[in-house]
Parts: C-alpha cells; sequence; structure tokens
C-alpha cells in the first residue's frame, strides 16, 4: 500500500498545483501568488497532520473508523442523523476499498481546501475591476491583497480530514456559483447538498443572508427580487424543519434559546478545560468579540496560542480599519453578494459566539465566516479609494 500511497500523493500535488490553470482569466501573477498559496497551504497540512498523530483529534477517528468499520455500521451514522456518517462515506473510497494512509487522506482534503482558496480568490478578481489595488493598501506595514490568504488558521483548519474543510469548500463554492448561477447551477447544488450533510445550520445561515442580500440589492427589479427571494424562501422552508433536528432546537422561543445556549457552551467548555471559557455571564457584544479575537494576548498558554493571537490581532486591526472606512455605507452602496458576506458574517458570528464556549473550536469555526468578511472589507476599502481618486 505504501506504492499506492506515494502514486497518490505524486497525483494529487501535480492536480492541486495545476488547477488554477482552469481559469482562463488568471494572468501570470495570479497564478503565481496561487502558486505560494499551494506550497503554503500543504506545508501547513503536514503540520496539521503530524499535530494530529501526535495530539489526537476528530480527523483521526474519521479516517481510522472508516478502515476498520463495515459498510452497516457506518450507514447506522446515517440513518441516525449524524453529520459523521457523511464523513464516513466520502472517506469510503480512499480510506476502506483503497487503504490510503491518513497522510494521503490529509493531502487529499488539503487539496479541496485549497480549490476553496482559489474560488475565494476568483470571487474577489471578479468583484473588483482591479483587483491588485487592493494591494497598495497596508497593514502593519503589509500588503492586505493577498498577504490577508496566508493567515496560518484559515490554512490549519481547512487542510486535514474533516467538516472544517469541506465547509471552508463548500462555503467558496456556493458563492462563486452564485456569480453565475446559469452556467454553475452544478456547483451550487453541490455546495448545498455537502453543506447539508455536514452542517446544516450553515446551509440555512447561506440562504437567508444572500435571500436578504438579493432583496435589499438596490440595481434588482422588483419582480426578480421576488422570484429570487421565494427560491431561497422555498429552500429555507424545506431544511427548515432538519435544521432544528440536527441543531436539537425545540422552538425559536427566547427561553428556549436561552437555555440551550448556555447548555451547549457550558458542554462545549468542559470539551477542553485549558482552553475552556466561561462567555454565560458576558453581554452579547463581547460574546461575538470573544468569538472572533480569541485567544488574545491574555490568553496565552503555549506557542499555538502565540500564534494566534498575533492573527487575531491582525483580525481585530482589519475590522477597525473596515469600521473606520464606512462599513454602513460600504454597505448600502454594495451589490446583493457584499451585502450577503456582510450579514452572513454578522448572523454567524451572533449565532455562533451565543452557543460555543471554548476558544479551540472558535478558532475552527470562524474560518466559515472570516473570508466573507475579509472580501467585503477589502471591497469597501477599494471603493473608498476609488472615490478619493475620482475626486482629486
Amino acid at each position: 500500500m505504501v506504492l499506492l500511497d506515494i502514486c497518490v500523493c505524486v497525483i494529487v500535488l501535480l492536480v492541486g498545483y495545476n488547477l488554477p490553470r482552469a481559469f482562463k482569466d488568471f494572468t501570470r501573477a495570479d497564478r503565481l501568488i496561487l502558486a505560494k498559496l499551494f506550497f503554503y497551504h500543504i506545508l501547513i497540512s503536514t503540520a496539521f497532520h503530524f499535530f494530529i498523530s501526535a495530539n489526537g483529534g476528530d480527523a483521526l477517528f474519521y479516517w481510522g473508523y472508516t478502515q476498520n468499520a463495515s459498510w452497516e455500521d457506518i450507514y447506522a451514522y446515517v440513518e441516525r442523523g449524524s453529520a459523521s456518517g457523511s464523513i464516513f462515506i466520502l472517506n469510503y473510497i480512499p480510506a476502506k476499498v483503497m487503504g490510503l494512509s491518513f497522510f494521503t487522506g490529509n493531502l487529499l482534503y488539503s487539496v479541496l481546501g485549497y480549490l476553496g482558496f482559489i474560488y475565494f480568490y476568483r470571487i474577489g478578481k471578479k468583484l473588483f475591476n482591479n483587483y491588485e489595488f487592493i494591494s497598495e493598501y497596508k497593514l502593519l506595514g503589509v500588503s492586505i491583497h493577498p498577504w490577508v490568504w496566508f493567515l496560518p488558521n484559515l490554512h490549519f483548519w481547512s487542510s486535514g480530514i474533516g467538516k472544517d474543510t469541506i465547509l471552508f469548500f463548500c462555503i467558496a463554492l456556493f458563492v462563486y456559483a452564485l456569480q453565475d448561477i446559469k452556467k454553475r447551477g452544478l456547483g451550487l447544488a453541490i455546495s448545498l447538498i455537502l453543506s447539508l450533510a455536514i452542517r446544516p445550520h450553515i446551509t440555512m445561515f447561506l440562504l437567508v443572508s444572500f435571500g436578504i442580500g438579493f432583496t435589499l440589492d438596490k440595481d434588482l427589479k422588483t419582480y426578480k427580487k421576488a422570484i429570487v427571494f421565494m427560491v431561497f424562501l422555498a429552500g429555507f422552508v424545506s431544511i427548515f424543519g432538519y435544521v432544528m433536528q440536527f441543531v436539537q432546537l425545540e422552538s425559536f422561543e427566547l427561553s428556549v434559546i436561552e437555555e440551550y445556549s448556555s447548555n451547549k457552551a457550558a458542554s462545549l467548555n468542559q470539551e477542553d478545560s485549558s482552553s475552556g471559557v466561561d462567555t454565560s455571564q458576558y453581554p452579547l457584544p463581547l460574546k461575538v468579540f470573544t468569538f472572533l479575537y480569541r485567544p488574545f494576548f491574555f490568553d496565552i498558554n503555549g506557542v499555538l496560542a502565540i500564534v494566534a493571537s498575533v492573527e487575531n490581532l491582525i483580525l481585530l486591526i482589519f475590522t477597525f480599519v473596515v469600521i473606520k472606512k464606512g462599513i454602513v455605507k460600504g454597505f448600502r452602496k454594495a451589490n446583493y453578494l457584499l451585502k450577503g458576506f456582510l450579514i452572513y458574517f454578522i448572523l454567524g458570528s451572533i449565532a455562533f459566539s451565543l452557543i460555543l464556549g471554548n476558544l479551540g473550536i472558535m478558532l475552527r469555526q470562524k474560518n466559515m465566516f472570516f473570508p466573507l468578511f475579509f472580501l467585503f472589507g477589502m471591497w469597501v476599502i477599494y471603493s473608498q479609494a476609488k472615490r478619493k481618486n475620482t475626486q482629486t
């Protein structure tokens, strides 16, 4: 099996490296940036493999269980409505049938995560007439574009076996498909089906956020808004019951939500006491801050926490810059897609801040929200700079 692993790894690396060539509008400079991003992503994927191998984690369970379980055992997970069953099915051929190693499995998922970065890069290129102009704007002396896509936490939790990598890819594919639904309907369907199988509440956030974004678009005709709204509403209604069952929330009554939030936060806090934080008494703004920007320097308990704190400082500064540049005005002038980015970011940040009480899990979960905020934030900076140029 070692020879098979080597062959698969070589093929996967060659395919991953050449993925940007599938996008005809990428310039040579774009491909050079994405090549650097690829090698960086693979390097972090390797670090992810050794870290999880040494310290344990869900990835080991997802791969190891699939290798040793029967199809009946795996299907039993699916029947129970467990999202892990979907991961086992995805892993079945490479792990069970082909018998590939845990390292090769991480590499396969890593390329999937890298494809998500390509989509995010391509989304940004399509949103801005001059994407390279963003590189002139610096944060702590470093150009925002393209280096914001090199933040280590973005890569660490999108480079290995697990739900986080799949969700990262799904969100990128969903937005990429929305830019041209007529040509990318299959991609839209794949992103919705996969996200629904892994984390249906994220699917619901996407539908709600971009449905609202479409209806608020001032350039969209009223009848088109009505049609789009009905489509998104139908999608929301069709999965609502499943999502409620999945998250085990009985109703949207305030008392029920408060009880659910406190119980969920407490249980997640107990999963790892070293990074647990009791947010039950925090006001909502502090809960959101904790979710988005901690661990911070006062939370440091190891080398990884130092890296996370530096990255969170960058995220915090970026957020302040976007607010200062006119986040409200930017939202008003934004198209439906950009409006959806910010709504999704705010909605997800509030929802997850209510239920999470573990800094380690927060680091993983916020990966699903910050990429879209980066794109919205860069657009705010870009549009303000354009206004200044036209005035001078």
